[in-house]
């Protein structure tokens, strides 16, 4: 699954006055942006992931995503936590490669 998002989904790293977020954006536009948000890590946030320069991920849209997925793909509810996980920390990557040059 996550072969097919670095394939046909283009990242896109934006900020504004609330912090920062990754935007995948379908090359065909078949899915609707999906849309992860980062602020600057606060102190006691220590239980959620954050990316290499201390921005920590406070949500994430991804339903569109997962439409697809079980729509044409196959894939259960059973396996959007997976999936989930794996596009945050893909999206924490992008973060860390955005920030780091």
């Amino acid at each position: 699954m996550m072969n097919y998002i670095k394939e046909n989904f283009t990242p896109t790293v934006t900020e504004d006055k609330d912090g920062m977020k990754v935007i995948l954006t379908n090359e065909s536009e078949v899915v609707p942006d999906c849309i992860i948000w980062f602020e600057p890590a606060k102190r006691g946030w220590s239980k959620k992931p954050i990316s290499g320069n201390q921005y920590i991920i406070v949500d994430a849209y991804l339903l569109p995503l997962f439409e697809f997925f079980t729509k044409y793909i196959g894939v259960s509810e059973d396996d959007y936590q997976d999936l989930r996980m794996n596009v945050i920390h893909y999206s924490m990557d992008i973060m860390d490669k955005h920030l780091n040059g």
